[in-house]
Parts: C-alpha cells; sequence; structure tokens
C-alpha cells in the first residue's frame, strides 16, 4: 500500500488530530502566502517526487488555503481530482505512485465534525497568516479608536457638555464607554444623539435610572 493510500484509508474518529482553526474562519484578504522555501527546497516531497507530482501537490498546498476550514482538504477523491483539475483516472494514477501528490497529508478532525485533511506546513502557514490579519485588524481598532476619541470632546462641546468636562480625559474616555455600551449601535455619533447621551449620562452619575427616565 502506498504512503498515500495509507493516509486516506478510514480510521476511527478518535486516533485523529483536532484541527486548531475552526470552520468559518476566512482569509478573505489571503491572496498571497508566506511561503517556507527552505522547507521546500529541502522537503522530501520536492527532493524525490517527479516534477508532475510536484506541480500538483504545489497546486494542493494554494488551495487548502482557500478551503473550509482554512488549511485543509477534503478527503473524498474525486473532489480532490476536481480541485486540481485533474480526470479521476489520472488522479488515482498519481496516487498511486510511491510519492503522490497527498505526501504527508493526514486526516484530522475539524470543529464541524468533518473529517479532512491537513498538512503540518500548510497549517502553520495558515495560523501565520491568521496572526497576521489579527494584528492587522486590532491596529486598525486601535485607530479607529483613537479618531474617535480624538473627535469627542468637540462633538460633546458643540451638543451642550461643559467645557470643563470635554478638558477631563478621564470624563470623555467614560462618556465614550458610555456612548459605545448605549448609543452606538448605529455608528453615527451626531448632535441630537450626543445630547441626548449627554443627559443619560448625568442622569447615570447622579444613580438615576435615566432608562426609565429616557428611554434610548
Amino acid at each position: 500500500m502506498t504512503e498515500a493510500a495509507k493516509t486516506i484509508r478510514l480510521v476511527d474518529s478518535e486516533d485523529l488530530f483536532d484541527y486548531p482553526i475552526p470552520s468559518g474562519e476566512r482569509l478573505d484578504s489571503h491572496f498571497f502566502m508566506t511561503w517556507r522555501f527552505d522547507w521546500w527546497l529541502h522537503s522530501e516531497f520536492r527532493l524525490l517526487a517527479d516534477k508532475e507530482v510536484r506541480a500538483v501537490g504545489f497546486d494542493l498546498f494554494n488551495i487548502a488555503q482557500k478551503e473550509d476550514p482554512v488549511g485543509t482538504l477534503p478527503v473524498d477523491e474525486r473532489l480532490l481530482a476536481r480541485l486540481v483539475g485533474e480526470a479521476l483516472e489520472e488522479w488515482r494514477r498519481l496516487i498511486e505512485r510511491p510519492i503522490g501528490p497527498l505526501y504527508n497529508w493526514k486526516q484530522c478532525r475539524c470543529d464541524n465534525g468533518h473529517v479532512r485533511l491537513y498538512h503540518p506546513v500548510v497549517l502553520k502557514i495558515a495560523q501565520d497568516a491568521l496572526g497576521l490579519r489579527e494584528d492587522r485588524l486590532a491596529k486598525r481598532e486601535a485607530e479607529r479608536e483613537r479618531k474617535r476619541l480624538e473627535a469627542l470632546p468637540e462633538k460633546m462641546l458643540r451638543a451642550g457638555a461643559p467645557k470643563g468636562m470635554t478638558e477631563d480625559a478621564v470624563m470623555v474616555l467614560r462618556f465614550d464607554q458610555f456612548l459605545v455600551d448605549h448609543f452606538d449601535a448605529n455608528g453615527q455619533r451626531r448632535a441630537p444623539m450626543i445630547r441626548k447621551a449627554l443627559e443619560a449620562f448625568s442622569l447615570a452619575q447622579e444613580g438615576i435610572d435615566w432608562k426609565a427616565e429616557l428611554p434610548v
């Protein structure tokens, strides 16, 4: 039995690796990947597989980045053949080679209960991409918050807030959080909403149930 055949045979689900990236996690802007060329150049797959298999295998590394969960492949040979654009008979011929295109791909259990294929290096690439995305999102959110706080004192002042309140950084932060918690549903911070929020905030500061007095 070839290594590929061993890889895709049915196994007890209790023995499967639990894939760490959840289904539904998308990399919509993931149009390139950080390729570990040193791994590729010295990998057994590249050194031992023939050029035809290497080409299909490299396609699979890329295809997996757009699958769900990210970094996995389906187990069904018909889907695999379709993904790489080969007839099923040709796919089977490639799989039966001593080093086939699924070399080092193994079955895993995904969070949705599906059994799919994963490759340790492809998983690492996907995890790195997700980490970079989370860093970008965090930086973007921090920049939005900075701009929001920078603009808030002037908006408060125009809505009738005392100047001393707008110059108190702690009070501005508290009012900003109050807005986020209760008044930012539509993402708009226009003067009428700010005035209403200031009135509600003032009542809350006095320990009054402002929602009873002033429904949002």
